[in-house]
């Protein structure tokens, strides 16, 4: 008896040595899966690990496929391989489905009849297109593009179709309808909605999006639904529900997507809509967690790749017992859609409220730019922007950090369509180890940091050790930041006439510092008597009255064309007339002219009391706005932001030693009309 017990003892030891040491198994290998393989294996490299993915193909990014599509990059360039540490034990499986989950067993098994035991389980299971129940719908020359076999039919299907239509106006609808494009196939896209991209856009931003689609000869079909898909084995075209008919070839479904819960399902786990996970991403298993778009939190789903990514951190701490908790994500999108760089984040589809908060727009036709921005007690809730916007980053971290925003910001804003300095935007080196530099993957500072210290040196060593910038890559200028380099600046335009107006503009002020002054004719008999004549009669400068006035308002005409064109930058964009740098060496140049028409004003003399002022503050305009021009000139020689932080210093002093003049010289045309 007792030997029973002790044989059952060791036995019950044995078994639970084994589950200790059976693997880790990931049920889904699209990015959200293998991201959580990677955590894993940096958390726990020695525990072995299997990863099950129904496709025969390496793991590839499925958000990029579209551009594949389009031709715009190789096949090579979606594979996303596993980083492996040395010595670490990873089984991959892929081109196997896994049918059912043992929750008693703690096993799976997949479509070879294989069944393997798992320490813990990751449902990545990702979701599936959403065929809605139109007649038709099972026509040969009906497709879906989801996986890498989807975009090589349509590939495929491409070089024969003559039109194509494409229902569903969302990300994926328009990406699919532009990719389509390529061959001379018309390309129709019906939406059923008032508008492009509902869920991320307004009326006007999407309005925008529709010229560029008109101008691209992309056909849109608006508040419309598809009641049929005619043809008899093969698509010969649709019936609207409004009694309208199109005739194509090929129909492309983009009408959304369903979470794939049927393996959660027949396991009995909880499920709503996806299925349910806890702010650990445990199920209702405590060893079956979930993540990405087959997950539902707080009965929230997300259709982003960039939550799934924070998930899979979350998910990797608590299964190496680690502190992690999920309290849901800010749904972004940072898209390129049609060429055209599109943000949205916060309260802006056709789920804004007017309660939402306080709404400040930026527009611009021209250019195509739009911007917009939600600010509810001080703070920042939401921004949507059409055409490129370099502080997408900092908006996406600001608004879920829940940043406070002052009433300049947004005075800045509708001037400039920015909310910060443009001096702000390269100090990623300062931002805490926290501070996420790469939204679109979840990676921070601090990740980027220790991928440095182990040897990544390089953009690409960074996207392979961590994965940053690897899916839209807005991030890449931090990132090559924080390694401490730059993407080569070129020379400015002017800059030899920057060097030329910098060094005058330093002569003249030595000169009105340091130069004695221009004496006046001491003899009045200079003008009878030959030999006391001078070839250049100074006198009439400072004597004459006529001559005074006329080198006194000259100055202040070159003072005031200077002022204008330093506001050029804060005007509106419909008045930048000509580029930046011309009005930049334009500026620099009146400067020194008029201190030019100064010396020939003054003579070198300096004054007294609040003239003598005056002079001083000239003097050291000079000498400020010289040594910046001369910054901006060399820039492309300095040092990586050396040069930023020397025009950032030169600028406001620039700026506070301009304050007083205005002052001193309304003082002086007052004193000399007065007396």
């Amino acid at each position: 008896m007792e030997m029973a017990c002790s044989n059952d003892s060791l036995s019950k030891t044995m078994s639970s040595s084994r589950i200790h040491q059976n693997p880790f198994v990931i049920v889904g290998n699209g990015p959200v899966g293998m991201r959580v393989a990677q955590e894993l294996l940096r958390r726990l490299p020695d525990h072995p690990l299997v990863i099950y993915g129904e496709e025969e193909y390496e793991p590839y990014n499925r958000v990029r496929l579209s551009t594949w599509l389009a031709g715009e990059v190789a096949l090579g360039d979606l594979v996303q391989p596993l980083r492996r540490p040395f010595g670490s034990s990873v089984d991959l499986r892929f081109g196997y489905r896994v049918e059912a989950i043992n929750r008693e067993s703690r096993t799976v098994t997949d479509s070879s009849g294989v069944t393997q035991p798992y320490s813990k389980l990751l449902l990545a299971t990702g979701s599936e297109p959403f065929r809605p129940a139109i007649t038709g719908v099972q026509l040969d020359g009906v497709f879906c593009l989801r996986d890498l076999d989807d975009a090589t039919a349509l590939m495929a299907r491409r070089v024969r179709s003559r039109h194509t239509v494409v229902i569903g106006g969302g990300l994926l609808g328009l990406e699919t309808a532009r990719a389509m494009q390529r061959g001379n196939t018309v390309v129709t896209v019906i939406e059923h909605t008032d508008r492009l991209l509902a869920r991320q856009l307004d009326v006007t931003a999407s309005g925008l999006l529709q010229e560029k689609m008109r101008a691209l000869q992309l056909q849109v079909v608006l508040q419309a639904g598809v009641a049929e898909i005619c043809g008899d084995n093969n698509v010969t075209g649709i019936k609207l529900t409004s009694g309208k008919s199109l005739e194509c070839d090929t129909v492309i479904l983009a009408t959304g997507i369903r979470p794939r819960i049927d393996l959660a399902r027949s396991a009995q786990l909880a499920f709503g809509r996806g299925i349910t996970v806890s702010d650990t991403m445990q199920t209702s298993d405590p060893d079956i967690y979930a993540i990405g778009e087959c997950a539902e939190h707080r009965g929230d789903l997300y259709g982003l790749v960039a939550p799934g990514f924070e998930q899979a951190g979350v998910a990797a701490a608590s299964i190496a017992g680690q502190q992690g908790n999920y309290t849901g994500s800010v749904a972004a999108s940072r898209l390129k859609v049609l060429e055209t760089s599109v943000f949205s984040m916060g309260p802006m589809g056709d789920e804004a409220r007017s309660s939402d908060g306080r709404i400040y727009t930026y527009t611009n036709k021209k250019e195509g730019i739009y911007r917009k921005i939600v600010v509810r007690q001080h703070r920042l809730v939401g921004a949507l922007g059409i055409g490129d916007w370099a502080e997408t980053v900092r908006l996406q971290s600001s608004i879920a950090a829940g940043e406070r925003f002052y009433p300049w910001q947004i005075a800045r804003f509708l001037l400039s369509a920015n909310l910060w300095s443009s001096q702000v935007h390269g100090s990623a080196r300062r931002w805490p180890d926290s501070a996420i530099v790469c939204q679109c993957t979840g990676v921070n500072k601090g990740n980027i940091g220790r991928a440095m210290s182990q040897g990544a040196c390089s953009l690409s060593q960074i996207q392979v050790s961590t994965g940053a910038s690897t899916v839209c890559g807005s991030c890449k200028p931090l990132v090559l930041e924080l390694l401490g380099g730059r993407q080569r600046l070129t020379k400015v335009a002017w800059s030899k006439g920057l060097i030329a107006t910098s060094t005058l503009s330093l002569l003249l002020a030595f000169a009105i510092l340091f130069l004695p002054v221009i004496s006046y004719t001491h003899s009045v008999q200079a003008s009878l008597l030959p030999s006391m004549q001078s070839p250049v009669h100074w006198d009439l400068l400072w004597r004459d009255g006529w001559v005074k006035r006329l080198t006194g308002f000259t100055i202040l005409a070159l003072f005031a064309v200077g002022l204008l064109i330093s506001m050029r930058k804060r005007l509106p964009a419909w008045l930048h007339l000509g580029r930046f740098d011309t009005w930049r060496f334009a500026h620099a140049g009146l400067g020194s002219l008029a201190v030019l028409v100064l010396v020939s004003h003054t003579g070198l003399r300096m004054g007294h009391g609040l003239n003598f002022w005056l002079m001083i503050c000239v003097a050291g305009l000079l000498v400020v706005g010289a040594l910046s021009s001369a910054v901006v000139a060399c820039e492309h020689r300095l040092q990586p932001g050396l040069a930023s932080t020397l025009k950032r210093y030169f600028v406001w002093t620039h700026i506070l030693l301009f304050w007083p003049v205005p002052v001193l010289l309304g003082w002086h045309i007052f004193k000399g009309y007065w007396y």
